[in-house]
């Protein structure tokens, strides 16, 4: 939030010209007061909040309002009294929680029907309801979208019905597979990493004579290589590749990882 964006620059965050002890200092003051305010505030008015709580709300709403204000509007112009300012600013926050949370069961005692709180439990529970179907709903609007580009996801799920049957899934089929919360519906066996730096080729075969192997085993014509090491089966792609050598490359993989015999014969199948 900006009111958070302003608290950090304030303290020293992203300056040179402070030190992370000053700014970890004036962060610790600033805390310790917010909870001694906190204390002192419900010690000298906890037995009025209950009482005056519509009095104590408007009071909280503009605490906090003026707190806030001072933290965006006069924090960045003192700079050198950014530690007043802000045990200042923390603990009148500390004093909106303190009057907040006080005046908030007698207000919803006023809003219960008849005094009975069951009622506003009863409004939580709706919400809860309506919260459930609302994300139920996007999920099966989402899930509605049938997008004709691939994704990650969305190739996976091609490749594999065509390496099991050799026939391709049609985007409203990809689509209707494509899980949309959480995971993925294929996943590959080993980590791929696309655009890896060819100082990790080199580092790992450190052979001239395996280099050369790898290299033979692909066509002069491509534009990237592909490599297995201990953590994962890179991709080196040349400086003037495109997204369909990119779609290639990660075809090649898919298809090493499936059948390590076969690197390239599916893939001129699937062209034609």
């Amino acid at each position: 939030t900006l009111t958070t964006h302003a608290i950090l620059k304030g303290v020293g965050v992203g300056s040179d010209a402070v030190n992370p002890l000053s700014a970890t200092v004036t962060w610790v003051l600033k805390d310790g007061t917010g909870h001694l305010g906190r204390i002192m505030f419900a010690w000298w008015k906890g037995s009025e909040l209950d009482i005056d709580s519509k009095k104590w709300r408007i009071r909280a709403d503009i605490l906090n309002d003026v707190a806030m204000g001072i933290d965006l509007f006069v924090l960045p112009y003192y700079p050198k009294a950014a530690t007043y300012i802000l045990c200042a600013t923390t603990t009148m926050k500390a004093i909106v929680g303190v009057a907040g949370g006080a005046t908030r069961s007698a207000l919803t005692q006023h809003h219960a029907i008849r005094g009975n709180l069951a009622d506003v439990a009863v409004l939580y529970g709706l919400f809860a309801f309506v919260t459930l179907v609302h994300i139920y709903a996007n999920i099966k609007a989402v899930k509605a979208v049938c997008l004709r580009t691939f994704n990650e996801a969305r190739y996976l799920i091609a490749l594999e019905e065509y390496f099991k049957s050799g026939m391709m899934l049609s985007p409203q089929q990809v689509n209707k597979l494509e899980r949309v919360t959480v995971g993925q519906t294929v996943s590959l066996t080993a980590r791929v990493k696309i655009g890896c730096s060819v100082r990790e080729l080199t580092e790992f075969y450190r052979n001239c004579y395996d280099l050369e192997n790898l290299i033979a085993c692909f066509d002069s014509r491509d534009k990237f290589l592909l490599a297995e090491t201990r953590h994962y089966v890179g991709v080196y792609l040349h400086f003037t590749v495109k997204p369909l050598d990119i779609i290639k490359s990660y075809f090649y993989v898919a298809s090493y990882l499936q059948d390590k015999s076969q690197l390239r014969d599916r893939y001129w199948e699937i062209q034609n």
